[in-house]
């Protein structure tokens, strides 16, 4: 039961340290990937989907502002204390 209370904390202290990125529609969803190892290990993953205004193969994609996009989330969620992958929603 332990296990899925830490991750129900990892979850809500990601949703609140993101609410304002949220709220510009800049972090479309957040979710926790926990994954038992064995031996009581369990490893967490936050997975974070992000949206900008162009998919990465248009033309006017523009890599500098998706940079700056991950970048801006990552100093949100700050010393999280777990993997972070950013993947970008279509």
């Amino acid at each position: 039961m332990m296990q899925n209370t830490d991750t129900q904390g990892l979850q809500s202290k990601a949703e609140a340290r993101l609410a304002s990125l949220k709220d510009e529609k800049l972090v479309t969803r957040i979710a926790v990937l926990s994954t038992s190892l064995g031996q009581g290990k369990i490893t967490r993953r936050l997975m974070i989907g992000m949206s900008i205004e162009t998919h990465k193969t248009s033309p006017d994609f523009d890599q500098k502002k998706c940079n700056q996009a991950k970048s801006r989330i990552m100093q949100a969620l700050g010393d999280i204390d777990c993997d972070v992958f950013i993947e970008m929603d279509r």
